[in-house]
């Protein structure tokens, strides 16, 4: 792969936002997870067992912190958690450069609390399920360029793999999922890597990169498909005694 390839689709995976979506309702998301670093959002997460959020590995950084139960990220809401995250642990096989295996799980300092507003997203483990609709969310940049105080969400449908790899030629690999909307070009962007694609009310990607501009209608937004790496996730959270 030339360095320019290299260098274009590592810029990629900083361009993530839900564009042309609206907010979400606010009980809806209660697997949601805010991950800051030095005081700033930084990815969106998946609350998927008590102790783990699970994240895109090119969000790790130093002193990530986690907040569950946010709907307003500008605001101190009394049913919101906050915790530091004790241990990063990318796939062992995670591609920078290409964006392959773009999955990690954080391991938190202590367990939720479980509640309607903070609950964990079960796991799609059927990888031929083909949902026609799914949904993003995320505070990311929104179309008119600025970040939203509460999540958004955006309804977009799986894209057939043949398709996805029309769009993104030699940059597709069996474990990304591709989801878009051609008729209003409805996408993740800047700041939501990291967070759900939901399929079926079960996690089925991650938000991982796509085209620079967002939105295109003809290039979809590119997941980590995540009904792939249920074992691996299962083996590290027993790994850590639960």
């Amino acid at each position: 792969m030339s360095r320019e390839k290299t260098l274009a689709l590592a810029v990629l995976a900083e361009q993530e936002k839900v564009l042309h979506g609206g907010p979400c309702e606010q009980m809806s998301h209660p697997y949601q997870a805010a991950l800051y670093t030095s005081g700033h959002l930084l990815c969106g997460g998946v609350l998927v067992h008590p102790l783990w959020v699970l994240t895109a590995a090119h969000c790790k950084k130093p002193n990530l912190r986690v907040y569950l139960g946010k709907h307003n990220i500008h605001e101190r809401e009394s049913f919101q958690e906050e915790s530091s995250v004790v241990r990063a642990v990318p796939h062992p096989r995670y591609n920078a450069a290409t964006h392959d295996q773009d999955i990690m799980l954080l391991r938190l300092r202590r367990p939720a609390s479980l509640s309607d507003r903070i609950h964990p997203l079960a796991l799609e483990t059927d990888c031929s399920a083909n949902h026609t609709t799914c949904h993003i969310l995320g505070w990311g940049k929104t179309q008119d360029g600025d970040f939203p105080n509460t999540i958004q969400c955006a309804y977009v449908h799986l894209v057939p793999r043949e398709k996805c790899m029309q769009a993104y030629p030699d940059q597709i690999t069996r474990n990304m999922v591709c989801a878009g909307d051609e008729k209003h070009g409805k996408d993740s962007c800047q700041g939501d890597s990291g967070g759900p694609l939901v399929c079926g009310d079960r996690l089925r990607g991650l938000i991982s990169w796509g085209n620079i501009p967002c939105g295109s209608r003809e290039k979809p937004g590119v997941y980590t498909d995540v009904c792939r790496y249920g074992q691996w996730i299962q083996r590290t959270v027993q790994a850590d005694g639960f």
